[in-house]
């Protein structure tokens, strides 16, 4: 009967969406400089020490101090001197854009451009993009990537975390 030929039909929809979801997860962990870019900046706008694992050996193995517990006390410090807790200064970042241009096999050199706005917390997020509330910021920075043991970590001066 005309009922029954729609199941085959159906079950080969389904199991070509599951192959091709299957195959676009596994597109995304590709590893590339812009990947590697964008991570180390949300994390480093979101005040997380894991940005440290993007950072290439040149910046992390400088012995005399830890460059992103201090840049965390630093950032801390300058939240208390204005009244906050330190969370007050985390950021999420939005709209964002990369443009990668290749130095040679192993250095690449990705620009990019986002919008930043205040995240204390998730609601706190929520709510201000709802509403329209605080100020969003815009971001351009040019980061320098240098690939290391097969991943791409962020070299040179990033934002300012190096800085004093």
């Amino acid at each position: 009967m005309g009922g029954n030929s729609k199941f085959p039909m159906i079950a080969a929809v389904i199991v070509v969406a599951f192959i091709l979801q299957i195959v676009l997860v596994t597109a995304d962990h590709h590893e590339s400089p812009g990947k590697a870019a964008v991570e180390f900046s949300k994390e480093y706008f979101k005040l997380n020490k894991t940005m440290e694992k993007r950072l290439c050996r040149e910046i992390t193995e400088d012995g005399e101090s830890e460059i992103v517990s201090d840049y965390l006390n630093r950032v801390a410090d300058q939240a208390k001197s204005e009244g906050f807790d330190a969370s007050w200064m985390k950021m999420a970042l939005s709209h964002i854009e990369t443009e990668t241009q290749m130095v040679d096999d192993n250095v690449a050199e990705v620009r990019i451009n986002c919008n930043r706005r205040r995240a204390v917390n998730l609601v706190f997020a929520l709510v201000a993009k709802i509403f329209f509330l605080g100020e969003t910021y815009e971001v351009e920075e040019t980061l320098t990537l240098v690939k290391e043991d097969g991943l791409w970590k962020v070299c040179g001066e990033p934002f300012v975390l190096v800085g004093g």
